[in-house]
């Protein structure tokens, strides 16, 4: 969603700034590789010395911390301005809890893993093919969104053993020209059916296309790019409730925290 300009005019200004974008890609050319070698060697020691439960921690925690510096540091260099005070006040939540997030831009995971560290993701299953980070999330044990009843079966297990739950029930990123966000799944809905796990619904906003579908890496907006977390109220499915039921309420929750 785009942050409404009577809440950003006056408060900053944004420019094209060629030199100031140059700096946040050179960072990310040279960032992205040398975790992917951190990453690495930490997946290979663990896989050897930690129990499977451990090793995902570290790995979700591995991850996290990647992740997180890498918005922090796109932060150091104006590139970024995050507003997420409300996300901290509730990082330390406990689980089992599912956190469903509305999808503006690429870095939407980031921006949430930074303040909520250890978590199980639904991913999408091509993930695990990227050279960048396929391997650090099969270090922190992400669950592929296929096929469909491994990842149910998967993702209800950890919410029964008191685990958290990242995803994003759209499915895919907002095309922020046609919709304030895309019709919910009713994945997340089923999830929640089947688990009794609570939902966090967090709510991203953004005053800039950067990163959204169809805007590539490499085309330069304007800078920074502010972008607005903010949280609402949990959610649980009630017992006479129909998954699609749920999926429309918690739909029109994110309609009117966006709104």
């Amino acid at each position: 969603m785009t942050i409404p300009e009577s809440e950003t005019r006056g408060a900053r200004e944004t420019k094209r700034s060629p030199v100031r974008f140059a700096a946040g890609l050179a960072f990310t050319v040279v960032y992205w590789p040398s975790w992917v070698i951190v990453l690495t060697c930490l997946s290979l020691f663990s896989a050897v010395l930690m129990k499977p439960a451990a090793r995902r921690r570290l790995g979700q925690d591995s991850l996290a911390c990647a992740l997180g510096s890498f918005i922090t540091g796109l932060e150091c260099l104006g590139i970024l301005r995050v507003e997420d005070a409300e996300l901290r006040r509730v990082a330390g939540m406990s689980g089992p809890l599912i956190i469903a997030c509305n999808h503006p831009a690429l870095w939407d995971a980031p921006l949430v893993l930074r303040r909520i560290g250890r978590v199980s993701c639904i991913m999408k299953a091509d993930v695990e093919a990227n050279p960048l980070l396929g391997g650090g999330a099969r270090f922190a044990d992400y669950v592929p969104n296929s096929p469909r009843l491994r990842m149910i079966r998967e993702a209800v297990a950890r919410l029964r053993q008191g685990g958290r739950l990242l995803l994003f029930p759209e499915g895919t990123r907002t095309r922020r020209e046609r919709c304030v966000i895309n019709r919910f799944r009713p994945g997340l809905a089923l999830l929640a059916k089947q688990s009794g796990a609570p939902v966090l619904p967090v709510f991203i906003s953004t005053d800039s296309p950067y990163l959204g579908k169809g805007w590539p890496i490499w085309r330069m907006p304007e800078l920074p790019v502010s972008i607005s977390i903010r949280v609402g109220e949990t959610l649980v499915i009630f017992p006479e409730e129909r998954v699609r039921e749920f999926s429309e309420r918690l739909e029109g929750s994110f309609r009117a925290g966006l709104g």
